[in-house]
C-alpha cells in the first residue's frame, strides 16, 4: 500500500504538468524574462490555484482527501481550473510563450472540459489523464522518445487501482483520452500557431 501511495504522489498531476512545462521551455529559445513569466502563468494555473483550492476543500470538509475522491464533489474544483486555464492561455498568448505551451495550456483547458463533463456521470482518473496528454504533449512537441511514458500506465495503474481511487477501465480510459486528446490539439495546432 505505501508503494501505491508512493507512486501516486511520484505520477500526480502537480508533477506531471510542472515537468512538462518545464521540459517544454527548456526545448524553446526565449529570454529569461519571458521564460520565467511563462513558468510563473503555468505554474499558478496548473498546480498553485487548484492545489490551494483543494487544500481549502479538505479544511472545511468537502472533502476527505487532496485528491478528491468523491466524483461529485470534483465538479465545482474542475470548472474553476477550466476558468484558470482559459486565463492561463490568454495570458501565455498575450506575453508571447512558446506555442508548445500555449498548446499545452490549450489542451489543459479543453481536456478539463471533457473530464468535468465525464465526471457527472461517471469517475474518469485525472492522474491517467495528465500523464496520458503530457506524455503526447512531450512526444509531438519535444522527441518520440517521450512516448515511452506510455510505459507509466503501468505503475500509475497499479498505484491507483492498489489505493482503491479507481479501477482498471477508469485508469486506461483516462490515460487513453488524455493521449489521444494531446495529439490531436498538437498535430492540429503545431501547424496553425
Amino acid at each position: 500500500m505505501e508503494l501505491a501511495a508512493f507512486i501516486s504522489v511520484l505520477l500526480h498531476p502537480f508533477i506531471c504538468t510542472t515537468i512538462a512545462f518545464v521540459v517544454l521551455l527548456s526545448h524553446s529559445v526565449i529570454s529569461m524574462p519571458r521564460y520565467l513569466l511563462t513558468i510563473a502563468i503555468s505554474f499558478a494555473a496548473t498546480v498553485l490555484i487548484p492545489a490551494i483550492q483543494v487544500t481549502v476543500m479538505k479544511r472545511h470538509g468537502r472533502t476527505s482527501s487532496l485528491d478528491i475522491p468523491e466524483r461529485e464533489n470534483r465538479i465545482r474544483p474542475f470548472i474553476s481550473s477550466i476558468v484558470t486555464y482559459f486565463i492561463a492561455l490568454l495570458l501565455l498568448w498575450l506575453v508571447s510563450a512558446p506555442k508548445t505551451v500555449i498548446i499545452l495550456m490549450w489542451a489543459y483547458f479543453f481536456n478539463t472540459i471533457i473530464a468535468t463533463t465525464i465526471t457527472r456521470f461517471w469517475k474518469i482518473s485525472i492522474h491517467a489523464m495528465a500523464l496520458g496528454g503530457v506524455t503526447a504533449a512531450l512526444g509531438c512537441a519535444v522527441s518520440a522518445h517521450y512516448f515511452w511514458g506510455i510505459l507509466l500506465l503501468l505503475p500509475m495503474a497499479y498505484g491507483r487501482i492498489k489505493v482503491k481511487a479507481h479501477n482498471l477501465l477508469q485508469v486506461i480510459t483516462g490515460f487513453s483520452l488524455g493521449f489521444v486528446l494531446t495529439m490531436i490539439h498538437y498535430q492540429i495546432l503545431l501547424g496553425i500557431l
